[in-house]
């Protein structure tokens, strides 16, 4: 049996490897409460061991009223190796629709049962013990939900500010700002809670500020009326949800179909209500659910108590939290206890990892991850050359840093830096950024073929000791092996494996185009060979080409063929966004489509002619660019049709190759695609070629 132990109305349970903690329901890396009653659940803390004596354990977990938890002068700091503030909609939203259901029910005199609405876990910092100062507390978990608190307090304030309620303004701040004590040196402890460096100035502006100043201050932040969703402030966002949630709650009472339809909108403010009585009362129930009527359940770890191992074992598994947001946190509480500048540091090396483009999927990639956590991945591939689970992203960035238990890197310092290096290489590949002409090129060809599990390869490419015109040739070389392969209808399927092998080459042998051709020297199964000049002509000439999907990989193969078609003395335009693949001869085809000894057969009817036809009719001869509108005019019309529409409306050279022709045919096709093959093998080179 495990060892119980029940004080008043707190219950939980040791338990050896692991140690299971019976508490209040939790759900996800916030460990947000759920809205039934309290039930009996476990937390699982893998990896950490209970107390050798089973008397009083190290850590202390009790439930408490919100204004039990902000009431006392007491510093929270979110450490700042943890994420940014970044709760939206879908979390602000029923945050809101908690407290106005809390506030109707003190409105209504009916309020019987507190309401839980999460954990907060804290641990001690050594100044908290000194007399004389305020004490001070690291927030391990559930800072998103305790900035959220702050938020709505300040939005609370300043819309009794609005309504001259004076007395009520100080009794918020109450919760909001500490006394100073005599041997408080720090400017910031003056503040409850010191979020992130990232988010420090506009928090503590929201906190210091009335309303009108910060909409001066932050009128930037606006798009129109509105605050976007993107917005790399989250809480001045929320801020500005709450401001009009309460103003809406004062003036109209409690609403159950609050909506988000005004998406944050800078609106002039709603007219007060006359009643002063109702007004001073609506806000006070807002303030009294908030501080009396809604809990926390609050875990304090002991001096013995790991924080970091916590952080990590209650964040591991949830979804909100990115693999990136583990390894800040890993990297950054190593940087502690190296004694290392690690504000500084994370503002010069990591600050510019922490936007919004960063949390954004990765466009082209799979599985859909943000960014942040796919160019991990990516550096970890071209660093080690090894296979990188993505579902294991973490795990592998530990394995990476510190193998065995022994630190790769000398500091935390060179470790970020080799980050550092490669995030311009990725945004470039992605781009964000143009850093390398060769990269950038290279990256708007993979966006056409949605193909980021070369980018580990790219990133190898990306470092100072390669010549430009190297780094261009080997960037040609693995798209001509892409395109040759789509050409050839060869399979798509193992190409991670093949970067990724090719990846491991390199960062064996050294990036080069010898260690390049050495890779694929004696590879000639379908999952892998590059085709030689002679497959590529035969593939162009026979092969489905129209089935290359998706779409923007055939218009990208034409539109290479089309520049490669202008003569020295044409302009050079940039390709039109918006192309479509038009088949010359229609796959459903009519009567107006004669074989070439003038005869006729349905595609469908079964003939020799037919099935001739048929093999020829989505191969890269028979295909061409037109615009949407161009495709819809010509659609299934005659030869002599098309041939006229495409010289009064288009200005390809590919489509002035049907000027001089009287009729299309299998045999006019086939000659087309003879000279697109002579074409290709130049656009696309061979391993081989000099």
């Amino acid at each position: 049996m495990p060892w119980r132990k029940k004080k008043g109305d707190r219950l939980f349970f040791w338990f050896r490897k692991p140690i299971r903690y019976w508490m209040a329901s939790l759900e996800s890396s916030e460990l947000c409460i759920s809205r039934s009653p309290i039930s009996v659940v476990s937390i699982v803390l893998r990896g950490i061991e209970p107390p050798i004596s089973l008397g009083r354990p190290a850590m202390d977990a009790d439930d408490y009223k919100v204004e039990a938890v902000l009431k006392e002068d007491r510093r929270f700091i979110v450490p700042l190796y943890q994420r940014k503030y970044q709760w939206a909609e879908h979390r602000l939203l029923p945050f809101w629709e908690d407290v106005q259901a809390k506030a109707a029910e003190v409105l209504s005199g009916e309020s019987r049962f507190e309401h839980y609405m999460g954990a907060l876990i804290i641990a001690p910092v050594d100044i908290g013990s000194q007399i004389s100062k305020t004490p001070v507390v690291q927030v391990v978990d559930g800072q998103q939900r305790l900035t959220t608190f702050q938020i709505f307090l300040a939005a609370l304030r300043e819309v009794a500010r609005r309504n001259k309620i004076e007395d009520f303004i100080n009794h918020v701040n109450g919760y909001i700002f500490n006394n100073k004590k005599s041997k408080d040196l720090d400017p910031l402890t003056k503040y409850k809670l010191t979020p992130t460096p990232s988010d420090r100035e506009i928090f503590h502006d929201l906190m210091d500020m009335n309303y009108v100043d910060v909409i001066k201050k932050y009128k930037n932040l606006f798009y129109g009326t509105r605050v976007p969703k993107n917005t790399k402030y989250p809480a001045f966002r929320a801020y500005i949800f709450f401001f009009k949630w309460i103003e809406d709650f004062i003036v109209n009472g409690p609403n159950e179909n609050v909506t988000l339809e005004d998406d944050g909108e800078n609106s002039d403010p709603v007219n007060v209500v006359t009643d002063d009585d109702a007004v001073s009362n609506r806000i006070e129930s807002l303030m009294n659910a908030v501080l009396e009527r809604l809990k926390l359940v609050v875990i304090s770890l002991g001096e013995s108590d790991d924080a970091q191992v916590i952080f990590e074992t209650l964040n591991s598994k949830g979804e909100p939290l990115l693999a990136m947001d583990l390894v800040r946190n890993n990297i950054f509480h190593r940087a502690e206890k190296q004694g290392a500048q690690v504000e500084e540091l994370y503002r010069k090396l990591w600050d510019p990892l922490d936007g919004v483009w960063w949390r954004e999927a990765a466009p082209n990639a799979r599985p859909t991850r943000p960014r942040i956590d796919h160019f991990l991945a990516h550096v970890l591939v071209a660093e080690t050359g090894g296979k990188i689970s993505m579902r294991e992203l973490y795990a592998e960035y530990r394995a990476f840093a510190v193998p065995r238990g022994k630190p790769r890197f000398e500091d935390v310092e060179d470790e970020l830096r080799l980050i550092d290096h490669y995030a311009p290489i990725y945004e470039t590949l992605e781009g964000r950024k143009s850093t390398d002409t060769a990269l950038a090129w290279f990256g708007r060809k993979m966006s056409a073929w949605q193909t980021t599990t070369i980018y580990p390869v790219a990133m190898q490419l990306g470092s100072d000791k390669f010549d430009e015109s190297v780094r261009k040739y080997i960037t040609k070389l693995l798209y001509s092996y892409i395109v040759r392969r789509a050409l050839c209808g060869l399979t798509t399927k193992n190409l991670n494996n093949v970067f990724q092998g090719l990846a491991s080459k390199f960062h064996q042998d050294g990036a080069s185009v010898e260690t390049l051709k050495s890779y694929f020297d004696n590879r000639d199964g379908d999952s892998v060979r590059f085709p030689d000049d002679r497959e590529l002509k035969v593939g162009i000439m026979s092969a489905d080409a129209y089935s290359i999907a998706p779409q923007s990989r055939l218009v990208d193969i034409l539109w290479e063929l089309e520049e490669a078609s202008r003569s020295s003395f044409a302009e050079k335009n940039e390709r039109p966004t918006c192309l479509w693949v038009e088949h010359v001869l229609p796959k459903k085809w009519t009567d107006q489509w004669l074989f070439s000894d003038g005869s006729f057969a349905a595609p469908d009817s079964g003939t020799p002619e037919a099935g001739s036809r048929r093999a020829v009719v989505e191969t890269l001869g028979n295909l061409t660019l037109v615009t949407p509108g161009l495709n819809i005019s010509v659609s299934n019309r005659s030869f002599e049709e098309k041939k006229k529409k495409f010289f009064e409306h288009t200005g390809l050279f590919l489509n002035k190759w049907f000027s001089g022709r009287s009729q299309w045919t299998e045999a006019e096709i086939k000659e087309r695609g003879e000279h697109l093959a002579g074409l290709a093998i130049k656009i696309w080179p061979h391993l081989n070629m000099s």
